[in-house]
């Protein structure tokens, strides 16, 4: 690449990086309705333009710094997974950060609250959300299916996959309690849950069973009411 280009693109770059710090600092005063293109520019020190040029628009701008935000996120748990743990205690040190996180600087999570809540009505925002998330809950299938392996248990991939729709529901139903009733939710909840959850599936087949198939015992009971 020519000495230019590169230049160019470190630029870029670094404007990018800027405006997504500033918008940050916005967005957690002035929240998202009350963030403007214009207050993210004069934050970073830069134009408007220069906003619309790399996001083109305040729903783009927010979106980007849920991707950068979950990246990071991802990035933390995967190094934090350690198999040389016993399997049950894997979870805590993650679960640990992201909770100390969370109380240490909530403004990123309560973003990502509003995000959520303009995804309900808006079907674009609802679909990138879908897929942000669903790189975090593969993660924690992958995870899953090494500490069951590393037990000496089979694991279903229905099974994985429903683990890891209980940790990311987990992983944001507890901070939402957290930060209103701090008092009444301890931030090693999270762990320990998810800590109960491994040792009942690596200690019983039909726990096993249930989670791949959660739908199975309430078939069951209607089956038998008949």
């Amino acid at each position: 690449m020519p000495r230019g280009d590169f230049d160019r693109s470190a630029r870029k770059a670094e404007t990018r990086a800027r405006l997504l710090e500033a918008a940050a600092r916005v967005y957690a005063r002035r929240g998202f309705n009350g963030a403007t293109l214009d207050e993210v520019a004069a934050e970073a020190g830069f134009t408007k333009g220069a906003v619309y040029g790399h996001f083109g628009s305040k729903e783009n701008l927010l979106l980007a710094l849920m991707d950068e935000h979950l990246a990071r996120q991802i990035g933390e748990q995967v190094a934090l997974f350690d198999r040389g743990r016993i399997t049950w205690e894997r979870p805590l040190a993650g679960s640990a950060r992201w909770m100390a996180e969370i109380e240490q600087d909530p403004d990123p999570f309560r973003l990502f609250v509003e995000l959520w809540i303009y995804a309900q009505r808006d079907e674009r925002l609802r679909e990138h959300l879908q897929a942000g998330l669903a790189v975090s809950r593969a993660t924690f299938a992958r995870f899953a299916v090494a500490s069951s392996a590393d037990a000496g248990v089979e694991l279903s991939q229905d099974a994985a996959e429903q683990f890891a729709n209980v940790v990311v529901g987990l992983g944001l139903g507890l901070p939402m309690l957290k930060l209103i009733d701090p008092e009444h939710v301890s931030a090693s909840l999270l762990g320990a849950v998810l800590s109960m959850l491994i040792q009942a599936g690596e200690s019983s087949t039909q726990m096993r069973e249930l989670l791949a198939d959660p739908d199975r015992l309430q078939e069951s009971k209607s089956a038998r009411a008949r």
